[in-house]
């Protein structure tokens, strides 16, 4: 069954995806800087120290210079650790987080620094704020490209439907979906540089400590496309005249035929998913629209999430795509026309052409379209693309 054959490629690709991001070298909350791919493990047996023993300890056995800039009272806090043959930096973390420190590593310096965030008195304002500034911890734009000025220093910058300007510092990766990075004289990148739909360009002078990514080719084109589009593309989209709105309608039009004809098994389900359980496709169509931009905000900021974002973009748009297929359909099948013969195909044409009109309105029609696709959206996912079989209410 082609239903079938689609969920099996989209389960296939988040497999695939989820093994890429299980090997990546997790993202610690306390450690700032990439530690090298040969880091031996570590065995600490300390029934009776401080958080500055196990350090220590674990720079001894892993040949890092040491450098503590915490106050005595966090380095000589009682500690009793006991690990045989486990990750350097997942032990690191363990006596990081008891002596409440933060530390970041470079050219074989770990740094250790008392971790100011945790006081009493920062708010969690605060330390958005401390994000967002000019040396904040993150840099992660939707919808919009961006800068790094030459005297901003940032641990990572993510850009989602846009592109990425460097002037100043990275410690780690700098990843664009949908877009480009673009290294200026002087700029730093510690990590890799990822440009999924776009291109990394390094001027002379710049620095590029990682690997350069840059996936091209028609397949990565056009998730950049769809990830802009999904990303920023209603408020573009009115901004754009008649002629934008007659592509688009049309564009939809062309897309949910060749849906009917491919899956015409599984549309017929989803509508009648849709018909027998219209509040529940509701509120799923609301959690999709309410909730993917916050679930890639969790997926960019973590080293392990970014390989799935053009995932998650790519099942957005099929979501979205056979939603309005569904609506077609369902609106077709209800129109004072001749019902002899009906196929899912007439049927899609038919209320097709009225969403195509619908759609054509300023400002409302956007709109509209969204919110009919996003309620067969929900139906769409909640029937696992037409394989749950309707139940009646």
């Amino acid at each position: 069954m082609n239903a079938t054959r689609l969920i099996v490629v989209l389960a296939v690709a988040l497999v695939l995806l989820s093994g890429i991001a299980g090997a990546a070298t997790p993202d610690s909350g306390r450690l700032t800087g990439r530690l090298p791919d040969n880091t031996p493990v570590v065995s600490v047996e300390q029934p009776r120290g401080t958080v500055l023993d196990a350090l220590s300890a674990i720079a001894k056995q892993t040949g890092w210079s040491l450098v503590v800039m915490a106050p005595e009272s966090a380095n000589t806090r009682p500690l009793t650790l006991q690990v045989s043959k486990r990750p350097a930096g997942e032990v690191l973390e363990m006596v990081l987080e008891a002596g409440s420190l933060r530390a970041s590593f470079a050219d074989g310096v770990l740094r250790v620094r008392p971790d100011t965030t945790a006081g009493a008195g920062d708010s969690w304002r605060e330390r958005r704020r401390e994000r967002r500034g000019r040396h904040g911890s993150e840099r992660v734009q939707f919808g919009r490209s961006f800068s790094i000025g030459a005297d901003e220093t940032v641990d990572k910058a993510v850009a989602i439907g846009g592109s990425i300007t460097i002037a100043g510092h990275v410690r780690r990766d700098a990843v664009a979906i949908g877009g480009s990075i673009t290294l200026l004289p002087g700029a730093r990148v510690e990590g890799d540089a990822v440009a999924v739909g776009g291109a990394v360009s390094v001027a002379e002078g710049a620095t590029l400590e990682g690997d350069n990514v840059s996936l091209g080719g028609a397949i990565p084109a056009s998730v950049g496309s769809m990830t802009r589009w999904a990303v920023g593309g209603p408020h573009r989209f009115w901004m754009f005249g008649f002629l934008s709105r007659l592509t688009r309608a049309v564009l939809l039009f062309v897309i949910a035929l060749l849906i009917a004809v491919a899956f015409p098994g599984a549309l017929t389900r989803i509508g009648a998913y849709l018909v027998n359980r219209p509040g529940v496709s509701a509120l799923g169509g609301a959690v999709i629209l309410l909730g993917f931009v916050p679930f890639c905000v969790l997926l960019a900021v973590t080293v392990v999430g970014i390989p799935l974002i053009p995932v998650a973009v790519m099942l957005l748009v099929g979501l979205f795509l056979f939603g309005f297929t569904v609506s077609a359909a369902w609106l077709g099948e209800r129109m004072p026309v001749s019902q002899e013969h009906k196929t899912p195909v007439k049927l899609v044409a038919w209320g097709g052409a009225i969403l195509v009109i619908v759609g054509l309105v300023p400002w409302i029609g956007t709109a509209a379209l969204i919110l009919t696709a996003a309620i067969s959206a929900g139906a769409t996912l909640l029937s696992r693309f037409g394989r749950i079989a309707p139940v009646a209410a």
